[in-house]
């Protein structure tokens, strides 16, 4: 049994289901509608999903326990929601994941048994290599550096070099030694060598970063200058004076209090996002608002001003999506609504909202 058995099952159990059910319908036995099964039916392939992984997981160690948790989680609350079981949102189950979170990292570091280490004898790093008796006498090393403060007749010439007592061994050559105003010269040309080098890839490394300053700072202002070219919407806003709101897992409430409205970007991992503009201070011209939430719903409220025009772009991968009177459900639903004469009216609200699991709610109050 190899580790694709539990995929090959279960993919293969789940044709077999549907080739059973469509054989069925065929023969008259049962009568359903298509998309009526697929419309509501669909979260079961969620769960398909997660028991797929938890299976994976607990008889071959692979896949993600989290991801395959996250599945089944979803694929229940949609399918209870499709069948009326109960009115649960993806927002009101995303407030025990943190919790929960917890719960199984305490859960894992008690039961998770205690990985036994192997401790290494290190070898020998050393080792002791006879090379036999040395005959030759090492000369004395030059000095690395003279004192420039003695004149140079204070060091030994070459008759006091050729002077210098030897021992001799038998049938051995004695090996000269090496002049110390030799060995200062080879030293510096090699350190004069080095010096050209490092300067040469220090003006190398200089050019390069010049080079990618320009190249951005030439980005920046032809992204400035084409940012609406052609008609095409930029989603998400660079302009550094743009107020920015950002989260990871709990909620975001905006708007409790009065307060002026400005461009703004937020975004969220997991949990609800709301923004309340019915307090909010509009100015004249046209405001750009971008929400992109991961997992959770997304809520906004809307001042009902017939002086204010909006115009809303939702998308959503999982969820149920509702912009002002319009609603959608399922899948991969996208939406584009704006309010009657909002290219006439003196103050524009521009809302894109991106999320990828989880309800889209843009409503109108007052």
């Amino acid at each position: 049994m190899n580790g694709n058995f539990i995929s090959r099952f279960m993919w293969g159990l789940f044709i077999i289901v549907m080739g059973v059910g469509l054989m069925l319908r065929q023969s008259g036995v049962v009568d359903f509608d298509i998309g009526m099964v697929v419309s509501t039916y669909w979260p079961l392939l969620l769960l398909f999903l997660g028991i797929q992984g938890m299976l994976q997981r607990a008889a071959y160690g692979n896949g993600s326990f989290f991801g395959s948790s996250i599945m089944l989680i979803v694929g229940f609350v949609f399918l209870g929601r499709n069948l009326d079981w109960f009115a649960w949102s993806i927002g009101d189950v995303m407030q025990f994941v943190g919790p929960l979170i917890l719960i199984i990292f305490g859960l894992r570091m008690i039961l998770k048994p205690k990985s036994k280490k192997t401790e290494e004898i290190p070898g020998d790093d050393w080792k002791a290599y006879n090379y036999g008796q040395v005959n030759v006498d090492i000369p004395p090393a030059p000095p690395l550096h003279p004192d420039p403060t003695k004149p140079s007749s204070d060091l030994p010439d070459q008759e006091d070099v050729s002077d210098a007592p030897s021992d001799k061994a038998e049938g051995n050559q004695v090996t000269p030694p090496v002049r110390p105003n030799d060995a200062y010269t080879k030293l510096q040309q090699k350190r004069h060598k080095w010096e050209e080098q490092a300067a040469r890839t220090r003006g190398h490394f200089e050019r390069h970063a010049q080079q990618v300053k320009d190249h951005r700072e030439r980005h920046l202002r032809n992204a400035a200058k084409h940012h609406h070219r052609n008609g095409r919407v930029e989603w998400w806003n660079h302009d550094p004076n743009v107020q920015t709101r950002s989260g990871f897992i709990g909620d975001i409430y905006l708007g409790q209090d009065y307060w002026e409205l400005k461009p703004m970007n937020i975004s969220h991992f997991i949990g609800d996002t709301v923004l309340d503009l019915t307090k909010a201070q509009i100015l004249p011209g046209e405001t750009t608002i971008n929400i992109s939430s991961f997992i959770g719903d997304v809520k906004v409220y809307l001042p009902d001003d017939y002086e204010i025009g909006v115009h809303v772009v939702s998308s959503a991968f999982i969820g149920d999506v509702a912009v002002l009177e319009h609603k959608e459900g399922g899948i991969f639903k996208n939406m584009d609504i704006e309010t009657p004469y909002f290219q006439e009216n003196d103050k524009k609200i521009r809302l894109h909202v991106s999320t990828f699991i989880g309800d889209v709610r843009v409503t109108k109050v007052g």
